[in-house]
């Protein structure tokens, strides 16, 4: 068992309403094909995960419910992620969030909490402008989307331009955690 720095037992991070959506995301991902698609499937959900990690880190470092900023980043591709189309992705997936936490809701919310309407509220906001790296929003978890989702897009290879402002966020983020790129 882990010890916290007290000496108490750490019991994980509370993140089951997380681990039930992914879930939810991942049966549904299991029906899709790769056909039309700008990224392949397995591309979109190793980001997905990736960053769904990345943001308990952050959120951590950063005082931030870790499971709240996880789920924000589980949906910030959803719309991608249901139909392969890149364009307005975080405009448009407003649809597929509300659809996957009603079913989480109906088949998990008694049991370990539900997802409320003004969590799903502050999702759809944060998932709606995140491809915009180059504002600064006022809600903390909008902003560690926005981090978070540069810092994966750089592991994963994609260019960290200064146009896009995903150079001044990588370089924001990465000194944050005491790392350097070259």
């Amino acid at each position: 068992m882990l010890r916290m720095a007290g000496g108490e037992p750490d019991e994980g991070l509370p993140v089951w309403r997380l681990n039930q959506v992914l879930t939810i995301i991942q049966e549904r991902v299991q029906k899709l094909s790769d056909d039309g698609r700008w990224a392949p499937l397995v591309w979109s959900t190793m980001h997905m995960h990736s960053t769904v990690q990345l943001s308990k880190l952050i959120a951590v470092k950063r005082g931030l419910n870790p499971e709240f900023a996880a789920l924000v980043c589980a949906f910030h591709d959803i719309h991608t992620l249901h139909t392969g189309e890149w364009e307005d992705h975080g405009a448009k997936a407003g649809p597929y969030v509300d659809e996957i936490v009603k079913e989480y809701n109906h088949t998990w919310g008694k049991q370990l909490g539900t997802i409320t309407d003004d969590e799903v509220d502050r999702i759809i906001s944060a998932v709606t402008f995140h491809s915009d790296k180059l504002t600064v929003d006022s809600d903390p978890y909008a902003e560690l989307l926005k981090d978070v989702d540069t810092l994966d897009a750089y592991l994963h290879g994609f260019e960290a331009d200064e146009k896009s402002g995903r150079l001044t966020r990588r370089n924001r983020i990465s000194s944050e955690l005491g790392i350097e790129f070259e």
